[in-house]
Protein backbone atom coordinates (compact mmCIF):
# COMPACT_ATOMS: atom_id res chain seq x y z
CA UNK A 1 0.00 0.00 0.00
CA UNK A 2 1.38 3.10 -1.21
CA UNK A 3 1.83 6.29 1.58
CA UNK A 4 -1.00 7.93 0.05
CA UNK A 5 -3.04 5.00 0.33
CA UNK A 6 -2.50 4.14 3.76
CA UNK A 7 -3.11 8.46 4.45
CA UNK A 8 -6.48 8.41 2.93
CA UNK A 9 -7.67 4.85 4.48
CA UNK A 10 -6.75 6.46 8.07
CA UNK A 11 -9.74 6.70 10.65
CA UNK A 12 -10.41 9.94 10.89
CA UNK A 13 -9.60 11.71 7.94
CA UNK A 14 -13.13 12.96 7.54
CA UNK A 15 -13.31 13.82 11.13
CA UNK A 16 -10.44 16.39 10.46
CA UNK A 17 -11.07 17.76 7.46
CA UNK A 18 -14.68 18.66 8.51
CA UNK A 19 -13.41 20.30 11.04
CA UNK A 20 -11.88 23.10 8.72
CA UNK A 21 -15.43 23.12 7.16
CA UNK A 22 -16.79 24.06 10.17
CA UNK A 23 -14.55 26.25 11.38
CA UNK A 24 -13.38 28.22 8.54
CA UNK A 25 -16.41 27.35 5.68
CA UNK A 26 -13.03 25.62 3.79
CA UNK A 27 -13.53 22.17 1.85
CA UNK A 28 -9.67 21.16 2.18
CA UNK A 29 -8.21 18.35 -0.27
CA UNK A 30 -5.71 15.60 0.30
CA UNK A 31 -3.36 15.35 -2.99
CA UNK A 32 -1.23 12.78 -4.22
CA UNK A 33 2.42 13.32 -5.06
CA UNK A 34 1.89 13.69 -9.03
CA UNK A 35 -0.97 15.81 -8.05
CA UNK A 36 -3.34 13.03 -10.09
CA UNK A 37 -5.23 11.21 -7.21
CA UNK A 38 -7.43 13.47 -4.33
CA UNK A 39 -9.28 13.10 -1.81
CA UNK A 40 -12.20 15.20 -1.01
CA UNK A 41 -15.21 14.73 0.82
CA UNK A 42 -18.60 16.62 -0.42
CA UNK A 43 -16.80 18.34 -3.25
CA UNK A 44 -19.78 19.76 -5.30
CA UNK A 45 -22.26 20.93 -1.99
CA UNK A 46 -19.05 22.78 -0.66
CA UNK A 47 -17.23 24.19 -3.51
CA UNK A 48 -16.93 27.99 -3.74
CA UNK A 49 -19.46 29.35 -5.37
CA UNK A 50 -17.36 31.29 -8.29
CA UNK A 51 -14.75 27.92 -8.24
CA UNK A 52 -17.19 25.80 -8.31
CA UNK A 53 -19.21 27.25 -11.25
CA UNK A 54 -15.71 27.31 -12.73
CA UNK A 55 -14.77 23.52 -12.45
CA UNK A 56 -17.76 22.64 -14.49
CA UNK A 57 -15.99 24.72 -18.04
CA UNK A 58 -13.91 22.19 -19.27
CA UNK A 59 -11.09 25.44 -19.97
CA UNK A 60 -11.58 26.62 -16.31
CA UNK A 61 -11.03 22.85 -15.37
CA UNK A 62 -8.00 22.59 -17.17
CA UNK A 63 -6.58 26.15 -16.41
CA UNK A 64 -7.38 25.68 -12.60
CA UNK A 65 -5.38 22.21 -12.70
CA UNK A 66 -2.25 23.88 -14.80
CA UNK A 67 -2.00 26.57 -11.82
CA UNK A 68 -2.34 23.97 -9.16
CA UNK A 69 0.54 21.16 -10.47
CA UNK A 70 3.06 24.37 -10.75
CA UNK A 71 2.37 24.80 -7.23
CA UNK A 72 2.79 21.63 -6.21
CA UNK A 73 5.89 21.54 -7.74
CA UNK A 74 7.18 24.43 -5.73
CA UNK A 75 5.42 23.38 -2.42
CA UNK A 76 7.30 19.20 -3.05
CA UNK A 77 10.74 21.36 -4.49
CA UNK A 78 10.97 23.44 -0.87
CA UNK A 79 8.91 21.56 1.71
CA UNK A 80 7.02 25.02 2.87
CA UNK A 81 3.95 25.79 3.39
CA UNK A 82 2.49 28.11 0.36
CA UNK A 83 0.17 31.38 0.84
CA UNK A 84 -0.64 32.53 -3.08
CA UNK A 85 -2.99 33.94 -5.51
CA UNK A 86 -4.60 31.52 -8.08
CA UNK A 87 -4.76 32.71 -11.82
CA UNK A 88 -8.09 34.25 -11.00
CA UNK A 89 -6.71 35.94 -7.68
CA UNK A 90 -8.08 34.20 -5.26
CA UNK A 91 -6.18 32.97 -2.02
CA UNK A 92 -4.80 29.40 -1.78
CA UNK A 93 -2.81 27.46 0.60
CA UNK A 94 -0.35 24.03 -0.05
CA UNK A 95 0.64 22.40 2.47
CA UNK A 96 2.99 19.52 2.67
CA UNK A 97 2.59 16.34 4.64
CA UNK A 98 6.45 15.81 5.44
CA UNK A 99 7.39 12.05 6.51
CA UNK A 100 10.80 11.19 7.60
CA UNK A 101 12.49 14.51 5.87
CA UNK A 102 9.86 13.62 2.99
CA UNK A 103 7.04 15.15 1.18
CA UNK A 104 4.54 12.08 0.66
CA UNK A 105 1.13 14.66 -0.33
CA UNK A 106 -0.25 17.35 0.22
CA UNK A 107 -3.19 19.45 1.89
CA UNK A 108 -4.57 22.12 -0.08
CA UNK A 109 -7.84 24.54 0.68
CA UNK A 110 -8.77 28.18 -0.04
CA UNK A 111 -10.74 29.25 -2.61
CA UNK A 112 -10.89 32.24 -0.28
CA UNK A 113 -11.33 36.12 -0.56
CA UNK A 114 -8.62 38.21 1.48
CA UNK A 115 -11.44 41.08 1.72
CA UNK A 116 -14.73 41.99 -0.21
CA UNK A 117 -13.27 41.99 -3.81
CA UNK A 118 -13.26 45.45 -5.25
CA UNK A 119 -14.04 46.19 -8.71
CA UNK A 120 -10.48 46.15 -10.08
CA UNK A 121 -9.93 42.57 -8.14
CA UNK A 122 -12.78 41.49 -11.09
CA UNK A 123 -11.11 43.03 -13.81
CA UNK A 124 -7.86 41.67 -13.42
CA UNK A 125 -9.65 38.09 -12.60
CA UNK A 126 -11.69 38.81 -16.19
CA UNK A 127 -8.45 39.67 -17.77
CA UNK A 128 -7.02 36.90 -16.74
CA UNK A 129 -10.11 34.36 -17.75
CA UNK A 130 -10.48 36.04 -21.51
CA UNK A 131 -6.97 35.56 -21.42
CA UNK A 132 -7.67 31.57 -21.17
CA UNK A 133 -10.61 31.66 -23.79
CA UNK A 134 -13.46 31.52 -20.83
CA UNK A 135 -16.69 33.96 -20.90
CA UNK A 136 -19.11 32.45 -18.76
CA UNK A 137 -21.74 34.73 -18.19
CA UNK A 138 -22.95 35.34 -14.29
CA UNK A 139 -19.26 34.64 -13.06
CA UNK A 140 -19.08 38.03 -11.81
CA UNK A 141 -21.66 37.79 -8.90
CA UNK A 142 -20.24 34.32 -8.18
CA UNK A 143 -16.91 35.71 -7.71
CA UNK A 144 -18.45 38.18 -5.35
CA UNK A 145 -19.72 35.35 -3.14
CA UNK A 146 -16.69 33.26 -2.54
CA UNK A 147 -15.91 33.53 1.06
CA UNK A 148 -14.28 35.81 2.51
CA UNK A 149 -11.38 35.10 4.77
CA UNK A 150 -9.44 37.64 6.62
CA UNK A 151 -5.17 37.59 6.98
CA UNK A 152 -5.60 36.83 10.74
CA UNK A 153 -8.16 33.90 9.69
CA UNK A 154 -5.62 32.25 7.54
CA UNK A 155 -3.28 32.35 9.90
CA UNK A 156 -5.10 30.54 12.28
CA UNK A 157 -6.31 28.08 9.06
CA UNK A 158 -3.04 27.56 8.35
CA UNK A 159 -1.95 26.64 12.00
CA UNK A 160 -5.00 23.96 12.38
CA UNK A 161 -4.07 22.22 8.72
CA UNK A 162 -0.20 22.38 9.43
CA UNK A 163 -1.84 20.31 12.51
CA UNK A 164 -3.63 18.35 10.47
CA UNK A 165 -0.44 17.74 7.66
CA UNK A 166 1.30 16.22 11.10
CA UNK A 167 -1.43 14.54 12.50
CA UNK A 168 -1.65 12.52 8.92
CA UNK A 169 2.54 12.11 8.59
CA UNK A 170 3.17 10.68 12.19
CA UNK A 171 0.11 8.69 12.18
CA UNK A 172 0.67 5.83 14.62
CA UNK A 173 1.65 2.57 12.37
CA UNK A 174 -0.77 0.14 14.10
CA UNK A 175 -3.53 2.87 12.44
CA UNK A 176 -2.70 2.29 9.56
CA UNK A 177 -2.24 -1.22 9.47
CA UNK A 178 -5.85 -1.68 10.90
CA UNK A 179 -6.80 0.66 8.29
CA UNK A 180 -5.67 -1.66 5.66
CA UNK A 181 -6.81 -4.25 7.56
CA UNK A 182 -10.05 -2.47 6.70
CA UNK A 183 -9.67 -2.49 3.41
CA UNK A 184 -8.83 -5.79 2.80
CA UNK A 185 -11.95 -6.75 4.28
CA UNK A 186 -14.08 -4.33 3.08
CA UNK A 187 -12.90 -5.75 -0.65
CA UNK A 188 -13.51 -9.60 0.98
CA UNK A 189 -17.25 -8.78 1.27
CA UNK A 190 -17.54 -7.10 -2.14
CA UNK A 191 -15.93 -10.13 -3.53
CA UNK A 192 -18.19 -12.51 -1.01
CA UNK A 193 -21.57 -10.35 -2.49
CA UNK A 194 -20.05 -10.84 -6.50
CA UNK A 195 -19.79 -14.69 -5.91
CA UNK A 196 -23.23 -15.19 -4.20
CA UNK A 197 -24.66 -13.15 -6.65
CA UNK A 198 -23.28 -14.30 -9.80
CA UNK A 199 -26.47 -15.64 -11.11
CA UNK A 200 -28.26 -12.14 -10.99
CA UNK A 201 -28.11 -8.50 -12.63
CA UNK A 202 -24.62 -6.90 -10.72
CA UNK A 203 -24.60 -3.37 -10.69
CA UNK A 204 -21.35 -1.50 -9.21
CA UNK A 205 -23.30 0.25 -6.59
CA UNK A 206 -24.79 -2.39 -5.44
CA UNK A 207 -21.73 -3.70 -4.66
CA UNK A 208 -20.35 -0.73 -3.09
CA UNK A 209 -22.92 -0.96 -1.00
CA UNK A 210 -22.58 -4.68 0.04
CA UNK A 211 -19.05 -3.52 1.27
CA UNK A 212 -19.52 -0.44 2.74
CA UNK A 213 -17.86 1.15 0.10
CA UNK A 214 -17.96 4.27 -2.28
CA UNK A 215 -18.79 3.54 -6.38
CA UNK A 216 -15.11 5.77 -6.24
CA UNK A 217 -12.97 3.20 -3.77
CA UNK A 218 -14.68 0.15 -4.82
CA UNK A 219 -13.35 0.77 -8.48
CA UNK A 220 -10.22 1.82 -7.46
CA UNK A 221 -9.39 -1.19 -4.81
CA UNK A 222 -10.16 -3.52 -8.05
CA UNK A 223 -7.94 -1.78 -9.65
CA UNK A 224 -5.33 -1.94 -7.72
CA UNK A 225 -5.86 -4.92 -5.24
CA UNK A 226 -7.49 -7.48 -7.68
CA UNK A 227 -5.82 -6.08 -10.95
CA UNK A 228 -8.61 -5.94 -12.93
CA UNK A 229 -12.10 -3.49 -12.60
CA UNK A 230 -14.92 -4.63 -10.90
CA UNK A 231 -17.14 -5.55 -14.18
CA UNK A 232 -13.94 -7.33 -15.55
CA UNK A 233 -14.05 -9.80 -12.44
CA UNK A 234 -17.77 -10.42 -12.00
CA UNK A 235 -17.12 -11.64 -16.36
CA UNK A 236 -14.62 -14.13 -14.94
CA UNK A 237 -16.03 -15.24 -11.95
CA UNK A 238 -19.27 -16.44 -13.96
CA UNK A 239 -16.75 -17.89 -16.63
CA UNK A 240 -15.07 -19.71 -14.39
CA UNK A 241 -18.52 -20.31 -12.68
CA UNK A 242 -19.83 -21.88 -16.00
CA UNK A 243 -16.58 -23.88 -16.61
CA UNK A 244 -17.71 -26.17 -13.38
CA UNK A 245 -21.22 -26.55 -14.42
CA UNK A 246 -20.25 -27.74 -18.54
CA UNK A 247 -18.87 -30.66 -16.62
CA UNK A 248 -22.12 -31.82 -15.15
CA UNK A 249 -24.24 -34.12 -17.21
CA UNK A 250 -27.80 -33.28 -18.23
CA UNK A 251 -27.17 -29.37 -18.16
CA UNK A 252 -28.06 -27.36 -21.63
CA UNK A 253 -25.15 -24.63 -22.17
CA UNK A 254 -28.58 -22.03 -22.19
CA UNK A 255 -29.52 -22.87 -18.61
CA UNK A 256 -25.93 -22.85 -17.81
CA UNK A 257 -25.32 -19.27 -19.01
CA UNK A 258 -28.54 -18.24 -17.72
CA UNK A 259 -27.17 -19.73 -13.87
CA UNK A 260 -24.30 -17.66 -14.38
CA UNK A 261 -25.84 -14.45 -15.24
CA UNK A 262 -25.44 -13.70 -18.79
CA UNK A 263 -28.72 -12.48 -20.52
CA UNK A 264 -28.37 -14.24 -23.25
CA UNK A 265 -26.89 -17.22 -25.00
CA UNK A 266 -24.91 -14.42 -27.41
CA UNK A 267 -23.72 -12.69 -24.39
CA UNK A 268 -22.29 -16.39 -22.75
CA UNK A 269 -20.87 -17.16 -26.04
CA UNK A 270 -19.48 -14.00 -26.87
CA UNK A 271 -17.65 -13.42 -23.29
CA UNK A 272 -16.87 -17.51 -22.67
CA UNK A 273 -15.00 -16.98 -26.12
CA UNK A 274 -12.92 -13.90 -25.07
CA UNK A 275 -11.47 -16.06 -22.28
CA UNK A 276 -11.72 -19.34 -23.46
CA UNK A 277 -10.79 -18.43 -26.98
CA UNK A 278 -13.76 -21.48 -27.85
CA UNK A 279 -17.41 -21.91 -27.08
CA UNK A 280 -18.66 -23.22 -24.16
CA UNK A 281 -19.94 -26.24 -26.17
CA UNK A 282 -16.65 -26.81 -27.68
CA UNK A 283 -15.13 -26.35 -24.51
CA UNK A 284 -17.44 -29.13 -22.66
CA UNK A 285 -16.90 -31.36 -25.85
CA UNK A 286 -13.19 -31.13 -25.31
CA UNK A 287 -13.13 -31.32 -21.57
CA UNK A 288 -15.42 -34.86 -21.58
CA UNK A 289 -12.38 -35.93 -24.33
CA UNK A 290 -10.06 -34.93 -22.17
CA UNK A 291 -11.84 -37.18 -18.99
CA UNK A 292 -11.94 -40.10 -20.85
CA UNK A 293 -7.98 -40.34 -21.95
Amino acid sequence: MSAFDQLISLPGLRRLFDLAWRTFGVNPALVSMDGERVAIFDREARAQPFCGALNQLPRGRELCAMCDQGKFLEARRDGQTLRYRCHAGLREFVIPVIRDGQTIAFLQCGQVHDRVPSAAEWREATKSLRGAGIRAPGLRSLFQHNRVLSPDQQDDLLELLALIADRLAYADQRELRAAAGQTQAALGRAMTYIETHLGEPLSVQAIAHAANLSTRTLMRLFRKDAGTSVVEFILRRRVARARQLLLVEGRTCAEIGFECGFGSMQHFNRIFRRYEETSPSAWRRQARLTALR
